[in-house]
C-alpha cells in the first residue's frame, strides 16, 4: 500500500513556493492527526503545519533550509512497511508546476525558483534546493555530478565535488561555497554574513519597484491632538474602552475621512482605476521578521471599538505567524505608525497599486499666540504619500486638512 504523502501547502494565491524552516518531528515519530510537522516561510509570513494523517513518519523528503514548490512532497506519513512515491517520481511534476505560473507571477517571487532552469534540471533524476542553488552560483552543470543521494538524488556534496574537482575556477568555487554558506562568521576579517530571509527579499524587491514604478510624492500637515489626547484620558477610565488607542482613533478617523476622497481609497491599475465602496484599511505591523501589513476589511462601517479589537487581533497573527494569508492583501489604503518611536516626520512608501498611505508620526509640544498670549499644546504630525499619476496636489491636500479637522474635533466626528 501507498504512505500518505505530506505536500507542501499554498497558503496564499501569490505564493509559488515556500521555505522549510523547521522540521518538528523526525522519521520514525509517530504522529496524530492534527500534530505539528513543520514550520514553513513565504514573502508574507510563517506558518505551522500539521498532519491531515496519523501514523509513522517514513521519510523526511525535504531538508531544513529547502525551498520547495507549491504541492511537492515533504514527508511520508503513513503505517510501517508502506511504501511512498519517490522523490524522482515527484520532481516529475515540477515542470508542470512551473508552466502552469504566469511569468509574471514567477518573477514577483523574487527567490531562487527560476522556470527554465527547474524544467531543464527536470532531466536529471533530482537535486536538492541547496545543490542547485550552489550549482547556480559556481556556474556548473549540475547534471554532470556523480548522484549520492537517496533514489539517485543530486546533493549538495555532489556539487561540492564538482567543484573540487576542476569544473570551474577555484575563485569562482571558493566565492560560490562562501555565499551559500553565508552567515558564518569571518574571523580573521571582523564580521558576519547572514542570508536574507524569504520575508526580507519580498520586502526590498516590493519597495523598489513602488519607488521604480510610481510618482510619489509626500504632503505633511499638522494637527492640535488636544481632542483625541483627552478621549483617551476619558476612555482609560471606563474598563471596556480602556484598550482604545490614539493610534485606534487615527484609524477611524481615517476611514472615515476616506469616503469623501475616492482618488486615496483606490488602486491605479495601468490605464484604469478601481475605486472601492468600502475602506479596506492596511495597518503596517513591526514584526520580528519584518514589515506585515494586514488588512481590516470593510473597516469604514466598524465602530472605533470594533477596529480597535481587531487591530490587536490582527498584529498580534503577525507577530505569532498565525495571520490567515488573506488578510494581508486587498488593502484600499495603508497607514503606518512611527509615532511611538518618536519619529516626528517621515516619508512613507506607497504600497502599490494603493494610491495613497499615511504616516503618523508623535505627538510633540509647540506654542501658538492666543488672543496675544502664548500658550503651549500638543500637536501631531501627518504625511500623506500619494501617487501623482492619480491624485494631484490639490485634492491630496484637501484630504489632510479634512483629516486633520476631525481629528481636531473627534467626538463629534464619533456623532456622525
Amino acid at each position: 500500500m501507498l504512505a500518505n504523502l505530506v505536500l507542501m501547502p499554498q497558503m496564499g494565491i501569490s505564493e509559488e513556493s515556500a521555505i522549510l524552516t523547521q522540521w518538528h518531528v523526525k522519521k520514525g515519530d509517530t504522529v496524530n492527526q492534527g500534530d505539528k510537522l513543520f514550520s514553513i516561510e513565504t514573502g508574507k509570513a510563517t506558518f505551522d503545519v500539521e498532519s491531515e494523517h496519523s501514523g509513522v513518519v517514513l521519510e523526511l523528503i525535504a531538508s531544513e533550509g529547502d525551498e520547495v514548490l507549491i504541492k511537492l512532497p515533504v514527508c511520508a506519513v503513513g503505517t510501517a512497511g508502506e511504501v511512498y512515491v519517490s522523490e524522482t517520481k515527484a520532481a516529475a511534476t515540477v515542470a508542470t508546476a512551473v508552466e502552469a505560473v504566469q511569468p509574471q507571477a514567477v518573477a514577483s517571487l523574487g527567490s531562487v525558483v527560476n522556470q527554465e532552469a527547474v524544467q531543464r534540471e527536470n532531466a536529471i533524476k533530482g537535486i536538492s534546493p541547496r545543490a542547485r542553488a550552489l550549482a547556480s552560483k559556481a556556474d556548473v552543470d549540475p547534471s554532470t555530478a556523480t548522484p549520492t543521494g537517496a533514489e539517485g538524488r543530486i546533493i549538495e556534496r555532489d556539487v561540492r565535488s564538482l567543484i573540487e574537482n576542476g569544473a570551474t575556477s577555484p575563485v569562482k568555487a571558493v566565492e560560490a561555497v562562501k555565499t551559500v554558506e553565508a552567515g558564518t562568521a569571518n574571523a580573521v576579517e571582523g564580521y558576519q554574513e547572514k542570508p536574507l530571509s524569504n520575508m526580507r527579499k519580498i520586502i526590498a524587491k516590493n519597495m523598489m519597484a513602488s519607488l521604480s514604478q510610481t510618482a510619489q510624492l509626500t504632503h505633511t500637515a499638522s494637527f492640535d491632538a488636544t481632542s483625541i489626547s483627552e478621549y483617551r484620558k476619558l476612555l482609560k477610565a471606563d474598563p471596556v474602552l480602556s484598550g482604545v488607542t490614539l493610534t485606534d482613533m487615527i484609524l477611524y478617523a481615517v476611514t472615515r475621512t476616506l469616503k469623501e476622497f475616492p482618488l486615496l481609497n483606490a488602486w491605479l491599475m495601468g490605464d484604469t482605476m478601481r475605486y472601492f465602496d468600502d475602506v479596506n484599511l492596511a495597518c503596517a505591523v513591526d514584526t520580528d521578521k519584518g514589515l506585515m501589513v494586514p488588512v481590516m476589511f470593510g473597516a469604514s462601517s466598524k465602530s472605533l471599538l470594533a477596529m480597535s479589537k481587531e487591530l490587536k487581533t490582527l498584529a498580534e497573527g503577525c507577530r505569532n505567524g498565525t495571520i490567515a494569508p488573506n488578510l494581508l492583501s486587498g488593502g484600499s489604503f495603508t497607514v503606518s505608525n512611527l509615532g511611538a518611536f518618536g519619529i516626528e516626520s517621515f516619508t512613507p512608501i506607497l504600497n502599490a497599486p494603493q494610491t495613497g498611505i499615511l504616516g503618523v508620526n508623535t505627538i510633540t509640544q509647540r506654542v501658538r499666540d492666543v488672543d496675544g498670549k502664548m500658550e503651549m499644546y500638543p500637536c501631531m504630525t501627518l504625511s500623506l504619500t500619494y501617487d501623482h499619476r492619480a491624485v494631484d496636489g490639490a485634492p491630496a491636500s484637501k484630504f489632510l486638512q479634512a483629516l486633520c479637522k476631525n481629528l481636531e474635533r473627534f467626538q463629534a466626528l464619533l456623532a456622525q
